[in-house]
């Protein structure tokens, strides 16, 4: 498709269809670079994989036919996908898709949209973080460190973060040494070299400014350092160390249960609550749930009740272990169901709509 197309198609997408109308201006930026469009002709048949958790399908434009396990679903127009989107069979199971007429389909990765929603709230429901600490978190999400990072690590991970003034010239990190520390520029530029298997002397690779990272590849993996960063302005650095970062991967933030021993516990007097959107609970949940999306949990809290014992979950456990997070630090007994509604194995119901 041209870019005028794309930029016509991802303007509809994030619009008018849930759940990309509920997300951040940040987070629609990404959604081009991972989401597949597929365009179809009329008559035309393709057969589609989904994911581990039940990938969406949105219809765009034009009409289809969705078959799954011999079940044909006719899809008159894109309105039908925009609050419901079709949900395809997990892989290895395939589904057949038939255009009426010509379309454009887009096609979601469950998994990633769960992320995405997961990231926007852990970001931005903090209070006691200023603007500026939330748009650094921002900055680096797709890093080594914050991508190894549980989410509901995040946030600690920036306050255990130091403070660091800089010179110019100052060379920050040298090719070959050992990992010690994670840095995050938050004024000045500096410059990154390299020095290759046959290079005679050190290549400068890239430029970098207010926002930018580096030092997460050794950190994580425990290897000698791939670059040398030179300074090349005064400026001021935040720096995670190593043992911070090792504190925060071996520390449980919170805590999970299965399915199978949720089911007990629901059955001995533990209450299930549902942290997603209501348009999620209303396409399946899990029976008795109570709807309480983590947008609104800080504001809802009054509704539960602290002498209670709760399981919380969402659509695979990231937006869950962010509200188990936040209820625990205000005295509630909530564990996060792992997996989330994606793994559990008995009945679920669903809203006619």
């Amino acid at each position: 498709m041209q870019s005028v197309k794309m930029e016509r198609i991802i303007g509809k997408l994030t619009t008018n269809y849930f759940p990309f109308n509920l997300l951040s201006q940040e987070r629609i930026f990404e959604v081009a670079n991972l989401v597949r469009f597929i365009e179809m002709k009329e008559g035309e048949i393709f057969q589609i994989t989904g994911g581990t958790g039940h990938d969406y399908l949105f219809v765009v434009e034009g009409r289809l036919e969705l078959i799954q396990r011999g079940q044909v679903k006719s899809i008159s127009g894109p309105k039908e996908t925009r609050v419901r989107p079709l949900v395809l069979l997990s892989k290895p199971n395939t589904s057949t898709l038939v255009a009426k007429e010509d379309a454009i389909i887009c096609h979601a990765d469950r998994e990633m949209l769960d992320k995405l929603i997961s990231w926007d709230e852990v970001v931005h429901i903090t209070e006691d973080i200023d603007e500026e600490l939330k748009e650094r978190i921002d900055s680096v999400r797709n890093s080594l460190v914050f991508k190894r990072l549980p989410m509901e690590c995040v946030e600690e991970a920036f306050k255990k973060m130091k403070s660091r003034q800089v010179k110019k010239g100052e060379e920050i990190i040298k090719q070959g040494e050992d990992g010690d520390a994670y840095f995050v520029i938050t004024k000045g530029t500096a410059e990154v070299f390299q020095m290759g298997l046959y290079d005679d002397e050190p290549r400068l690779i890239s430029e970098l400014t207010d926002g930018d990272a580096f030092g997460d590849e050794a950190l994580v993996t425990g290897k000698t350092r791939s670059e040398t960063v030179h300074m090349t302005s005064d400026g001021e650095l935040l720096v995670l160390y190593k043992e911070d970062f090792g504190e925060l991967i071996s520390k449980e933030f919170v805590k999970t249960v299965n399915a199978k021993i949720a089911k007990t516990m629901l059955e001995t007097g533990y209450e299930l609550i549902d942290v997603r959107y209501s348009e999620e609970y209303d396409e399946e949940h899990i029976p008795d749930a109570n709807l309480l999306p983590l947008y609104e949990l800080r504001d809802r809290m009054n509704e539960l009740d602290v002498s209670k014992k709760y399981i919380a979950y969402c659509h695979s456990g990231s937006r869950s272990a962010v509200a188990v997070m936040m209820l625990n630090q205000n005295k509630f007994d909530v564990l996060s169901l792992d997996g989330g509604i994606r793994d559990w194995p008995f009945e679920t119901a669903s809203v006619d709509l």
